[in-house]
């Protein structure tokens, strides 16, 4: 007699989550690849007393083709690989399961591919069928294990490990449980938590930023128990060892809780949850939890603190005194020359900037007097240091971010705005990683009023502010000196992104200036929606950018190409010596 249903487990791998979002670093997916190997694919394949079931795991097809055959091979006989740069949809899945399932009902269950299931979730998800028109199943118990091999428990509500159980209807495609993100699973279907011994591990390790350890650390021999995995973990630690780490963690988990309540909260709620035993949760759209409400809280209060502390900031640097004055250099000879970089540089520490001295002495370098504003707290230190010739460090308050700096050098020496050539950036870059030969060119190049290294089209088309030039004195002209006069304090770096970054090609465009730009999304081959510093930073280094944007390794949301930037980094820079 055949199933009444179909199961298929589904892991999204390296899916694109955002339009036109740039292929995974090829070290990123091999570093993936090594927990999916590790953790996941021998607790899928280990699975016990379940009817069959299908594991299609979707990968981003941008890859190598070396990497395409390692996980064509690993898939025999254990998984089928969807490849797609489609971005991912809620149904995504909902197609290529429908033409593999044709029994009455679904259930399609989720694993991340650096997770691990116990041997027997898949066969206890099965146990639940009871021929239910819709509704989630979650196993709210499970444990964590981090990249020193300690493990926590982990209690989680409609957790990333959810099943659907669903009723198949003819004409139409399969919800699959990716209908809803999992924590607002009953926005679709009712959920039924079930009570049951540890049924999932996570896998806490550098690039997975969304988990942290939110339980106490328990016995590692429940791991040796619940799954067949290769990951390492620590299975030593017992007795005294193990009730100092306990100790530790519980003093983790205070100091978290403490800056955290929202994840006090979910914990409790979780606990509170697996306390009860099994039981269903109805189907209820939008309705807030206890750690829903606490968390928006938390969110409110940090953003009341976080303007709070920026209004104290810029009032401090309004009220007190800061000398405005020449740290390093000779301001002068900055003065006299027809082709001047004002570099806008910010800094708690007392000395300027790294990356920025760096890009000062590169612009010195290629014949530019280059004047670094740099700003500070009243109560920050600034120290004098040695700089190249045709380089000179002046310090002003601490306002306006980027653009103050730059009004700030215009008001104070009124002549910089008449000069042949004057190029605005700053200290988001890093670099330079090689002569500035092709900037310099590129520029001198272009006919424009103002060029921009790079233009951006989103929220609307606009030339990005990291790296301007202006010509034969445009910047002494009404429209742009109204414009660099009117600068004031803003709140926050977006407000700067939409009142002068945007504004001033707005101001641009209406005083009928010409406008150009040094890298175009044609000739790096990107499509027009996206950001080329972040998006195509390879192809911006390849065609001569000698810079590339700091975000890319400090910013959480860049970590799959971190580890490729760094290298071409290095690359480059020991190729420039």
């Amino acid at each position: 007699m055949s199933a009444p249903f179909d199961h298929v487990l589904l892991t999204r791998f390296s899916a694109v989550l955002h339009p036109d979002a740039p292929p995974p670093d090829e070290d990123w997916l091999y570093y993936r690849l090594g927990f999916f190997v590790d953790a996941c694919l021998p607790s899928v394949r280990s699975q016990e007393g379940a009817r069959p079931f299908e594991w299609l795991v979707l990968l981003d097809d941008r890859c190598t083709d070396t990497f395409r055959a390692d996980v064509e091979e690993l898939g025999r006989g254990a998984f089928t690989p969807l490849w797609s740069h489609a971005p991912f949809r809620r149904n995504t899945f909902a197609e290529p399961v429908a033409r593999r399932c044709a029994a009455p009902y679904l259930i399609s269950t989720r694993i991340d591919s650096d997770d691990a299931m116990a041997v027997d979730l898949m066969a206890a998800v099965q146990a639940q069928f009871a021929g239910q028109e819709r509704m989630f199943v979650n196993f709210p118990r499970g444990v964590q294990v981090d990249r020193s091999g300690a493990v926590y428990r982990a209690d989680i509500l409609s957790s990333p490990f959810l099943s659907l159980i669903e009723r198949r209807r003819e004409g139409e495609a399969p919800l699959t449980v990716y209908a809803a993100k999992h924590a607002r699973a009953r926005g679709v279907a009712p959920l039924r938590e079930v009570r049951a011994p540890v049924m999932w591990a996570q896998v806490l390790h550098g690039t997975n930023l969304s988990n942290i350890a939110n339980g106490v650390r328990v016995h590692p021999r429940v791991v040796g128990e619940r799954f067949r995995i290769d990951l390492g973990y620590d299975a030593d630690v017992t007795g005294g060892s193990l009730l100092r780490a306990q100790a530790a963690q519980l003093g983790r988990l205070a100091r978290l809780w403490a800056a955290h309540p929202g994840e006090l909260t979910k914990a409790v709620e979780a606990s509170v949850g697996t306390l009860r035993g099994t039981h269903e949760r109805p189907q209820e759209a939008g309705a807030p939890t206890l750690t829903d409400r606490v968390q928006e809280w938390e969110r409110d209060t940090r953003t009341r603190l976080r303007h709070g502390r920026w209004s104290a900031t810029e009032r401090a640097n309004a009220l007190l005194p800061v000398r405005e004055r020449v740290v390093s250099g000779d301001l002068a000879d900055v003065l006299a020359r027809d082709r001047v970089v004002v570099l806008a540089e910010w800094s708690r520490g007392a000395r300027v900037r790294g990356d920025a001295a760096r890009a000062a002495q590169g612009w010195a370098d290629a014949g530019f007097g280059v004047l670094v504003v740099a700003a500070r707290d009243p109560w920050s230190r600034l120290r004098s240091s040695t700089v190249p010739g045709g380089v000179a460090v002046v310090r002003r308050p601490n306002t306006a971010y980027d653009f103050g700096s730059w009004a700030h050098a215009l008001r104070t020496w009124p002549a910089l705005a008449g000069k042949k050539l004057v190029v605005l950036t700053n200290d988001s870059l890093v670099g330079p990683l090689g002569p500035l030969d092709e900037v310099v060119r590129r520029i001198d190049a272009s006919s424009a009023d103002v060029w921009a290294a790079t233009e951006n089209r989103q929220p609307v088309e606009h030339l990005q502010s990291y790296l301007l030039a202006f010509r034969d004195g445009v910047l002494s002209r009404p429209p742009l000196r109204d414009f660099f006069a009117g600068v004031q304090p803003v709140g926050s770096k977006r407000d700067v992104v939409f009142t002068y970054e945007l504004g001033l090609t707005r101001v641009v465009d209406a005083a009928g200036l010409r406008r150009d730009v040094g890298w175009t999304h044609a000739e790096l081959g990107a499509p027009e929606t996206v950001d080329l510093p972040l998006g195509v930073w390879r192809q911006l280094l390849d065609a001569g950018m000698p810079f590339v944007k700091r975000v890319l390794l400090t910013g959480p949301q860049f970590a799959p190409v971190r580890a490729a930037v760094e290298q071409e980094l290095r690359g480059l820079a020991d190729g420039a010596r």
